[in-house]
């Protein structure tokens, strides 16, 4: 396999959209402290805050920039099943094990990159992908005689299910990112009510932690990654968002108390690693992916 590696200036699209995904990953990290802190049914969590994320975008929506097909078919049922795998994935295990099985995906995404769209996969991008993954390993083999077979298995799907939505992103150039942030979630929340109707009951102060978890956490999110994948390639953004499975069981550590494992930190601090390195060649190298497409 070939790999073809330029020299290039800066370029402050590229940077934005670095920003915007690596943000967010921030955001995307506060999951577990929510979900561990709200005494819902894992379901009844996804469709509340896919409903308030629905109903904040709904004022923001743009009359043009709509492709209907199945490109964005594909997009309400990965997103809808990933999310809800991955709040049912986090009741059954530790929110440390539940986010770094997710985190599988960027395996997935540049398997399906190259596939579909002849991406050749960069060696920089192939290292920090290795290094990535060396972390991920760390943890999954350090906590598998402590966690439940059903949560890793749970977490797994919801890692598949995530990198198809990714990639699926790159068919839907002709959705503008607030609109498709709000049929997501509009069509999550439709597609849970017959399956929670029994289960909706919510303290005022468990309402406010939903909506801010649906505005904050979900939906402002989704939409800036949508934003950053008009500007950055597919395998790089895999990678940046691998700064979630650091954070997220720092902040329920914090919160909530469940303490990760000597696994986890280990692991997490190998991903940083490979993050750190990758970034730091590129801003003193200047080396950015000849492959790159714009969108």
């Amino acid at each position: 396999m070939s790999i073809v590696e330029k020299t290039y200036p800066l370029n402050p699209a590229l940077s934005r959209g670095r920003l915007f995904v690596f943000l967010t990953g921030i955001l995307w990290s506060l999951a577990g402290v929510f979900i561990k802190a709200l005494d819902l049914p894992a379901l009844a969590i996804v469709f509340y805050r896919s409903f308030f994320a629905a109903l904040f975008f709904l004022f923001f929506l743009r009359k043009r920039g709509w492709t209907f097909g199945i490109p964005l078919f594909v997009s309400v049922a990965s997103y809808t099943a990933a999310i809800s795998f991955f709040v049912w994935a986090n009741k059954l295990t530790t929110a440390a094990n539940a986010i770094v099985l997710q985190y599988t995906a960027p395996i997935f995404v540049f398997i399906f990159a190259r596939l579909l769209f002849r991406e050749p996969i960069l060696r920089l991008n192939l290292f920090t992908l290795l290094l990535g993954m060396a972390g991920v390993g760390i943890i999954f083999f350090g906590s598998a005689g402590e966690q439940e077979a059903a949560g890793v298995a749970v977490a797994l799907v919801s890692g598949f299910l995530f990198s198809i939505y990714m990639t699926n992103l790159r068919f839907l150039g002709g959705v503008q990112p607030v609109n498709l942030t709000f049929v997501n979630n509009l069509v999550c929340w439709m597609t849970l009510l017959p399956l929670v109707k029994s289960d909706l009951s919510a303290t005022p102060a468990q309402l406010l932690a939903l909506a801010v978890m649906g505005v904050v956490q979900l939906g402002i999110p989704y939409f800036l990654f949508s934003k950053g994948l008009e500007t950055i390639a597919l395998q790089e953004a895999s990678l940046i968002i691998l700064v979630e499975p650091v954070l997220n069981p720092i902040w329920v550590a914090l919160v909530v108390g469940e303490i990760p494992s000597a696994a986890t930190l280990s692991g997490g601090a190998v991903i940083l690693l490979s993050l750190g390195f990758r970034y730091v060649w590129a801003l003193f190298g200047r080396i950015y992916p000849g492959n790159q497409d714009p969108r």
